[in-house]
């Protein structure tokens, strides 16, 4: 409250009209006021609310000014962007000077993935290096960020997000190093660990987020499971023979990398192009294996005649022969060789048809002589041996009966060989015992005919007594016409007689020249016999050649015998 000023007043405070209470609310309310104002302030225009998973980059308006090398201030000193952030959390800074965005989101690094930070601001490389080795040079950072959420200032870095190299179940990943020292030896193929190039340790199946930065490592997956190399069409084998006729072959060669070798082997075989195409495998087939094969093809396979290559026995001397060279070539380049096999082999046509026609010849006499033996039977052994298997069972013919190995041929009366089985000594068997049983049944005829003829005679005798008594009266007249007859049966007889002895003559001529009855008899036999053999497949020559050898001379002597006699 302020009063009127009273004129001669003692009080001069009063005089002026101001109340002490009145003046301390006011400055109470002056500093709630002011206080007020600069929370308000505060929280309106200082506050920084980042959320979780954001953060907020700095930017101070006040300081030094950057030079022109300069793209983030190296401390709060200088104006410009700042290195340091905020994260989650509630921050005050004031906006007279310092400056803020929006909240950023966090970087995210997902499971399969990595990140490659580069960084904007440093010192610059040095000349050839592609890698920020020092915390102020600016580049890229080797070391890779695995899987998380990192809070990266992206005015001091970029990240690259780039896939994790993966290595699948079957693979091994050979590993080249793009930065570091050169290597001591250039000319290697593999150089020592840590050395720029193709380093000497593999990276087995799994995840190497270690070894994802695509500009420090670069890797690559090969497979090393074994590998089928059809040698067909393009890829086939042509190779001349012995005598200079085309032979083709067509194979399969199983394969597998060698994994001590495997990074060599990476080096000198495979190229970007192939990467892309079969992942290696194309050029160590076609730039390896196949050069191989064709010169150990020509070099042994040249040895043998075309014809050789139709039979398996030469074929597969070849293929043994070519799959071990292949496996000590190979090997010392890194190819471990597991199996080669010759799956077709195409002489000329000409030979093909040549062989075609002897195996045919060939097959047909095995057969014509197999008939033989049937027919005639084969040649008995004897102190022989039985050709035994593995197991030592005893080894069988077509017939079941045991092979024998050794031995000498059993011989007959006249220095023949025995022969054992065959259809004809089985005809000669039937045919005789028929024989026997026609003889049976004429005997049994003879007798039927024997009983018959006595029960006749007894008739007749009976009849003859009854006749004597006539016979007797006619005998007179009989006697003188018996007697012309014995004259004339006399003569008759002595007719007889001779022709009888020119026709034993005769006889004794054959025998004689036979030497003996038995061998007449025989040559009689087979005489008989010989219609009923239709064809004899043999040459003149042999065993079953002799067997009629000597009837054909026999027949020669019983001719000049008989135009003797005549």
């Amino acid at each position: 409250m302020i009063d009127r000023y009273d004129a001669g007043s003692g009080d001069r405070g009063n005089g002026y009209g101001f109340d002490s209470g009145s003046i301390a609310k006011t400055v109470v309310a002056a500093i709630a006021a002011i206080v007020f104002v600069v929370a308000v302030y505060f929280w309106s225009f200082c506050r920084i609310q980042v959320d979780k998973g954001e953060f907020v980059p700095l930017l101070h308006k006040t300081g030094k000014n950057l030079t022109n090398d300069m793209i983030l201030a190296p401390d709060p000193e200088f104006s410009g962007p700042q290195l340091e952030i905020l994260r989650e959390g509630r921050h005050f800074r004031n906006p007279y000077y310092w400056s803020w965005p929006k909240p950023i989101k966090a970087t995210v690094i997902d499971q399969a993935e990595v990140g490659i930070l580069i960084r904007k601001y440093g010192k610059p490389l040095p000349l050839g290096d592609v890698i920020a080795r020092d915390k102020d040079e600016k580049g890229i950072l080797a070391e890779p960020l695995t899987p998380g959420r990192y809070y990266i200032n992206l005015w001091a870095f970029d990240v690259e997000e780039v896939p994790m190299v993966k290595i699948e179940p079957g693979f091994m990943g050979v590993v080249t190093l793009k930065v570091g020292d050169w290597p001591e030896n250039p000319n290697e193929f593999v150089v020592k660990e840590g050395e720029r190039g193709t380093q000497p340790q593999l990276l087995p199946p799994g995840t190497h987020p270690q070894y994802s930065n695509r500009h420090v490592h670069m890797v690559t997956a090969i497979d090393v499971r074994s590998q089928k190399f059809e040698m067909r069409d393009e890829y086939g084998v042509t190779f001349l023979s012995k005598y200079g006729f085309g032979i083709k072959v067509e194979g399969v060669i199983e394969w597998a990398p060698d994994i001590e070798k495997l990074p060599e082997l990476f080096v000198k075989y495979v190229d970007d192009q192939d990467l892309k195409k079969s992942g290696g495998i194309d050029n160590i087939q076609r730039k390896l294996i196949l050069p191989f094969a064709r010169s150990y093809f020509r070099t042994i396979g040249g040895q043998h005649r075309a014809v050789d290559y139709i039979r398996g026995d030469t074929r597969i001397k070849v293929q043994n022969e070519v799959e071990r060279r292949l496996r000590e070539s190979c090997a010392a380049e890194g190819v471990l060789i597991r199996s080669f096999v010759i799956r077709a082999t195409e002489p000329p046509p000409v030979i093909r048809q040549q062989y075609g026609r002897r195996e045919i010849s060939r097959r047909e006499i095995d057969q014509y002589e197999k008939e033989i033996e049937t027919q005639i039977g084969t040649i008995a052994m004897e102190g022989g041996t039985p050709k035994l298997d593995e197991d030592g069972k005893p080894v069988l013919d077509e017939r079941g009966k045991p092979i024998i190995e050794g031995g000498t041929p059993k011989l007959d009366d006249n220095g023949e060989p025995i022969r054992e089985g065959g259809r004809l000594a089985k005809v000669i068997q039937e045919r005789s015992k028929d024989r026997e049983m026609q003889r049976g049944g004429i005997r049994e005829m003879v007798a039927t005919e024997v009983r018959a003829g006595e029960q006749y005679r007894a008739v007749e005798v009976t009849k003859a007594e009854k006749d004597l008594a006539v016979a007797e009266i006619m005998l007179e007249a009989a006697k003188d016409k018996a007697a012309q007859v014995r004259e004339a049966g006399t003569a008759e007889a002595a007719v007889t007689v001779m022709k009888n002895q020119a026709e034993a003559e005769a006889v004794k001529a054959k025998v004689t020249a036979f030497e003996t009855g038995d061998k007449y008899a025989e040559y009689q036999f087979i005489k008989k016999l010989s219609p009923g053999i239709h064809r004899i497949l043999s040459n003149t020559e042999g065993p079953f050649a002799s067997l009629f050898e000597r009837f054909a001379s026999l027949d020669d002597e019983d001719e000049e015998a008989s135009k003797a006699e005549k």
